[in-house]
């Protein structure tokens, strides 16, 4: 099965290296004018600038300087690998790597443990350097012929858009830039649940790495967006180990997702929005919604609150008195005019035209070239953070500088440099409009 986890971007001066690994050895580069060892290959020597540079292979022998072991809040590419080990490790050769600790169980790492390098092929152009216990004795031992296929058995079985049980994912629009992620439990209204959640999180993080997409519509099945957590969930939760997890976890992880989403997500409230829905259409950037919607948060019926970031969120959106309200009545009947007029969406459209509206909205921005939309909202995120103005000045200068940069913004402005004399003025302006769009 083909990996999907990401592979070295191999650069001109990292080439020799990578080469080397497919050959399971280990190079580090040599300063020849202040003799540095040096590591992760560089284009100069960091220590005194020299371009005169060798390579020497490095013995593979190290000792563990700091460790971490991972258990969760990983990206679902590497949940199969759980629980694995990362450190930072001193070779002989004076150079301190970070790595993965491998064959050995996490319990039996220790600070000062000697190790030594070994490799995994990762593509036809690379292995990774990794790193195993000297000692023998601590290795565990290569896994059976069983054990290799119950592991590619459960990573078959990690989410993907082929296997999504309580949401559907779809790229389309003009130039495919517009992902829909549909929550799809309309029989339920659209409750959460563990596995609806552990897909949105997958299908957040996906659409991450598709550049055509720079808009992403979530929306729901049936006759609600989202009722919140499932109530057959609620019995578990009763353990406050599994409550917690439900919260910090899966809860956690579902709003910053979203939120942390590199492309803008607009969510489309096509009726009932009701406590933890409220709250994943909050991690949003934008909210339109029918005027038939109904929202709240009712959490505190049942003597809580909410806990995937309603308390934080609303009053982050909406003035904070009418937030106040929101929280303490517990009403799940207001209005999408109400929530509107108090200042939480972002715009409400009667029942009979929301669909076309909606659709001209979506379509207005997903014309929009990807990378903008991507660094208007990170510096607009940036801005409401609580920075001061001088810090959200200096941010959005360098996102233009970054934009300006671009190399199809550049192609633009080598209409200036070329033939400065060429072209009236208004024609280099109809020229450059018509290019970035």
């Amino acid at each position: 099965m083909e990996t999907q986890k990401p592979i070295p971007v191999i650069q001109p001066w990292t080439e020799e290296f990578w080469k080397a690994t497919k050959q399971h050895k280990f190079l580090i580069q040599h300063c020849s004018d202040c003799g540095s060892h040096i590591f992760f290959p560089k284009k100069v020597c960091p220590e005194c600038w020299s371009e005169n540079m060798d390579w020497i292979e490095a013995g593979g022998k190290a000792e563990v300087y700091t460790f971490t072991v991972m258990l969760d809040m990983v990206e679902p590419k590497f949940m199969a690998d759980l629980p694995y080990v990362l450190a930072m490790v001193d070779l002989d050769e004076g150079i301190r790597m970070t790595t993965r600790i491998v064959n050995c169980k996490p319990e039996d790492v220790f600070i000062g443990m000697k190790v030594e390098l070994a490799f995994q092929d990762v593509s036809p152009e690379c292995s990774l350097p990794v790193f195993q216990p000297a000692d023998p004795s601590l290795r565990i031992s290569a896994p059976t012929d069983e054990e290799t296929a119950a592991a590619v058995s459960e990573i078959e079985q990690l989410p993907n858009p082929q296997n999504y049980q309580t949401i559907q994912y779809e790229i389309g629009g003009k130039n495919n830039a517009v992902c829909t992620i549909t929550l799809n439990r309309p029989d339920k209204y659209n409750a959460i649940n563990r596995r609806m959640a552990t897909e949105l999180i997958d299908a957040f993080r996906r659409v991450r790495e598709i550049p055509a997409v720079g808009v992403v519509v979530l929306t729901g099945a049936g006759k609600a967006f989202c009722t919140g957590g499932d109530l057959e969930i609620f019995p578990s939760l009763a353990e406050h180990q599994n409550s917690l997890n439900w919260l910090s976890h899966e809860g956690l992880d579902v709003q910053r997702a979203i939120a942390s989403c590199e492309k803008v997500v607009i969510c489309k409230i096509n009726g009932h929005c009701l406590a933890g829905g409220l709250e994943v259409a909050l991690a949003c950037d934008l909210i339109y919604a029918r005027a038939s919607a109904k929202m709240g948060t009712t959490e505190i019926n049942m003597g809580v609150l909410p806990g995937w970031g309603g308390t934080a969120r609303l009053p982050r959106s909406m003035p904070i008195f009418r937030a106040r309200e929101i929280i303490f009545s517990g009403r799940k009947d207001y209005s999408a005019e109400e929530m509107y007029a108090m200042g939480l969406l972002t715009r409400v459209f009667a029942d009979d035209e929301f669909e076309s509206k909606f659709e001209e909205i979506v379509n207005n921005i997903a014309a929009k070239k990807p990378i903008a939309l991507r660094m208007g909202k990170e510096i607009m995120a940036r801005s409401v953070d609580g920075c001061d103005i001088e810090t959200a000045l200096a941010v959005e200068r360098n996102g233009i500088q970054w934009l300006t940069y671009a190399p199809d913004v550049q192609a633009v402005m080598d209409q200036f440099r070329a033939a400065p004399d060429q072209l009236t003025h208004q024609q280099k302006q109809r020229n450059i409009a018509s290019d970035i769009k």
